[in-house]
């Protein structure tokens, strides 16, 4: 045999083996990887059965039945794949007639790195040779530990319903990104290249590679081509064929540019990843695009697969609904829909699974490029029909007619019946933000095309689920056709990194007018475990995830109705939608601040910089809870009115401390000269823009701009220094509910903020008050500040 090191791969074998996770060294010195006849010196068995001959590579598998062989054997050329695979299985053969069924797996690999590797794996069940498969996909590279132990397990080479290795995944996203920078392909062609040659590789995994570019370009645009008309979509073709750049120069580049490309693909088993129940493919896209820094520049933001789940969980997806996607991108939520059927349905009604994957999925996508990935998506996935569409989804109208789905473009004489038409029982959506078209001219688009009853899940930034004017007119419209079934706030994060938007997930009823009966889900999700980029930075002790609680109790809710959900403060609630005023969907505005009667008591600091310029660092406090407590509204204990004073541009500086909607220094931003008639004393302000909602008292003469609320106790109180700091603090505890995609306006402030305070009969419990704050550190000092400064 050839002993020429460049006809053997070590390097790549090696490297690509240890991406996977496998230690690489000898066995002897606790690797797992024997390199030619290192094998000799280590391993009786080994040496006994192969005596000179030498495969490439034998990687030993730790298994539980006891270790277990895997023979790699390479050649050069492509052609030879075949014969590498015939060997290894040959020296597996020598092997297993001394000790039977210890060689359990060969692989065959076939190239150099100009021309890409080949890889082919079988497995050895004990009476014959097996193809490995995941996915119902041949490998096409290397295998885990973990899917070799799967597979001796079950004494079965083919893997059914394999989730990627997510992280290794992602990161084969960012390096064929580097890839095709390298080889100067422009960022806006990548995706375009990228969806090619899945498509190539779904017809061929194994195609040849042509040192000429021109015919490199010609073959993979073939095989492009034979895909498209198996599904029927020839019409596609102009959209993902490759095209060789203009110059001359630049054709080596760009061929080296689909070598690499395609080898990457390969490596991933790209084809089984896709056919996972993960949206594999939207997620590496999602990836690709931040490092492609071509997502923002597109208009594109990509829905985190696990609100994709979310949404098909709680929307209690069946074989019998018609799904529909306006907006959908990579076709992540119909991916969902179609894995939330597969996982239910598949086992034993696999031609149930079969008529909603083919019949049951329609989606829309304007842009080209992204249109191409999901087309991708779904004829990996075998959706043969692929009623995915490209264009701008107010071009096209769905009506049922006979029993079928049928697409038609807006024709206002033709005689259609489109009340009686409407075919979509189920609509999830994630409606592009900030382009021409407002977001809820895409609800109303997709409203327009539902069944009676049939519910709708978008996900929508603050303007039409809390916004003024022509948003809240349209959401008292709204609510005269359709009833909201439930409104969760999102993280502010959910679109990281590079994007960042309050948004909230809207559920409707369609066709059916809401009631001010009618009890609606609020909810608010948080998500540090379920978001990739967030679990990996925080700790068990810092994160906080409710996407199973959330998932779990609004299922329920859209199911059985409200008697079975428990209300969980700043998480979940069940109320009645405010109809009147703002009419308000935000989930903020309706949950519940904690209960449990303990207040979380901040620190004075706040106040100390104010009286002695210097900060006393001490950590917050928490009282134990008291024997009942109250909700107070604001309008109860104040008379309230924006501050008065001018902008702060406009005036000198001068000795009164001006309040601002800053939450810093107890939100005093600085000193000026101000009219005696704007000055307040002895009042609480509240912050009521932006983020907004601290409370902060302030028992010296000051000002406030109209960005605050000065809050003026009512008679009856007995507003002592320690009943003021607590007030603040309940009022601090209401924060949450306000951010900059929900601006803490005066009407909300007004509406949303409760004061929880301790009772004592029917009384306000000053006693407890006073003995709690006593506790805080710092406040006796802050006490004796004070009557020093009285006296002065």
């Amino acid at each position: 045999m050839p002993h020429d090191s460049e006809f053997r791969n070590y390097e790549y074998i090696r490297r690509v083996l240890a991406e996977l996770g496998w230690n690489t060294r000898n066995p002897a010195r606790s690797g797992s990887v024997y390199t030619q006849g290192e094998f000799r010196q280590h391993d009786p068995l080994l040496a006994r059965a192969l005596h000179r001959r030498t495969p490439e590579n034998i990687v030993v598998i730790p298994w539980d039945g006891g270790p277990r062989y895997w023979i790699i054997e390479a050649k050069r050329a492509h052609q030879d794949l075949g014969k590498a695979l015939r060997e290894a299985q040959g020296y597996a053969g020598m092997v297993n007639a001394i000790h039977p069924a210890v060689a359990c797996f060969a692989t065959g690999i076939a190239g150099t790195p100009d021309q890409s590797f080949y890889v082919s794996t079988s497995y050895w069940d004990g009476s014959e040779w097996w193809e490995v498969s995941i996915n119902n996909y041949s490998t096409t590279g290397f295998l885990t530990l973990e899917q070799c132990r799967k597979i001796l397990n079950d004494n079965n080479s083919r893997i059914l319903h394999y989730d990627v290795n997510l992280g290794r995944f992602l990161q084969k996203a960012e390096e064929i990104n580097k890839a095709l920078h390298r080889n100067s392909v422009a960022p806006r062609d990548r995706a375009k290249m990228v969806a090619g040659l899945l498509l190539a590789l779904a017809e061929d995994s194994n195609m040849r590679i042509s040192d000429k570019p021109r015919t490199l370009v010609q073959d993979v645009n073939a095989r492009i081509e034979a895909l498209l008309a198996k599904h029927k979509k020839e019409h596609f073709k102009a959209e993902v064929v490759l095209k060789l750049p203009n110059t001359q120069e630049n054709h080596k580049k760009y061929r080296s540019a689909i070598v690499q490309t395609m080898q990457h693909l390969r490596e991933m088993n790209i084809r089984s990843a896709i056919n996972s129940g993960t949206d594999a493919l939207g997620q590496f896209y999602e990836t690709f695009l931040k490092y492609a820094n071509d997502a923002s520049e597109m208009g594109i933001v990509l829905t985190p697969r696990h609100i994709t789940k979310l949404a098909v969980d709680v929307m209690n997806i069946q074989p019998d609904d018609l799904i529909f996607d306006p907006t959908c991108g990579t076709g992540g939520f119909l991916v969902a829909a179609l894995d939330k059927v597969r996982r239910r349905h598949f086992a034993n009604h696999p031609d149930v699974f079969k008529a909603f994957r083919n019949d049951c999925l329609f989606g829309v996508e304007q842009a080209d490029d992204v249109f191409g990935l999901a087309l991708v998506n779904m004829i990996f996935r075998g959706d043969g029909k692929s009623h995915i569409h490209n264009g701008n989804c107010f071009d096209n109208r769905f009506v049922k007619e006979k029993g079928k789905v049928i697409r038609r473009k807006p024709d206002l004489n033709k005689d259609i019946n489109f009340l009686a038409t409407r075919p979509f029982t189920r609509v999830l959506m994630n409606p592009p933000f900030a382009v021409e078209e407002k977001e809820r001219q895409f609800v109303d688009y997709a409203l327009d095309q539902m069944d009676n009853g049939g519910l709708l899940f978008a996900i929508l930034p603050n303007a039409p689920i809390t916004g003024g004017n022509n948003d809240l007119r349209w959401r008292r419209k709204l609510l005269k056709r359709h009833t909201v079934r439930a409104v969760v706030k999102l993280p502010f994060d959910l679109f990281m990194p590079g994007v960042t938007q309050g948004t909230w997930a809207l559920i409707l009823e369609a066709w059916r007018p809401h009631t001010k009966e009618d009890p609606v889900f609020f909810g608010l999700l948080h998500d540090d475990r379920s978001a990739n980029y967030k679990s990996k930075l925080l700790g068990d002790k810092r994160a906080f995830d409710n996407v199973e609680k959330i998932t779990k109790n609004l299922a329920r809710f859209l199911r059985d109705g409200r008697s079975r959900i428990e209300s969980v403060p700043r998480e979940i609630t069940i109320s009645r939608l405010e109809m009147g005023g703002n009419w308000d969907f935000a989930s903020e505005a309706y949950l519940e601040s904690d209960t449990s009667g303990s207040t979380r008591l901040q620190p004075v600091e706040g106040l100390f910089a104010e009286l002695v310029r210097s900060t006393v660092r001490t950590p917050p406090q928490v009282s134990p809870a008291p024997k009942s407590t109250r909700n107070f509204e604001l309008p109860e204990m104040f008379t309230i009115e924006r501050g008065k004073c001018l902008p702060l541009k406009t005036m000198a500086e001068g000795s009164i401390p001006v309040v601002s909607c800053s939450e810093k220094s107890n939100g005093i931003a600085g000193y000026y000269d101000v009219p005696d008639d704007k000055i307040s004393k002895d009042c609480i302000t509240i912050s009521a823009n932006g983020s907004g909602g601290a409370g902060f008292w302030h028992p010296y003469p000051f000002a406030a701009t109209a960005d605050v609320l000065v809050c003026e106790w009512r008679d009856g109180w007995i507003p002592s220094p320690a009943f003021c700091l607590y007030v603040c603090s309940a009022i601090s505890e209401n924060a949450w509910r306000f951010d900059y995609s929900r601006k803490s306006t005066q009407r909300r402030v007004i509406s949303d903020v409760k004061i929880r305070l301790p009772m004592s009969g029917s009384s306000v419990d000053y006693t407890y008050i006073d003995r709690e704050m006593n506790r805080m550190p710092g406040f006796a000092l802050l006490m004796d500040m004070l009557k020093a400064k009285t006296k002065t």
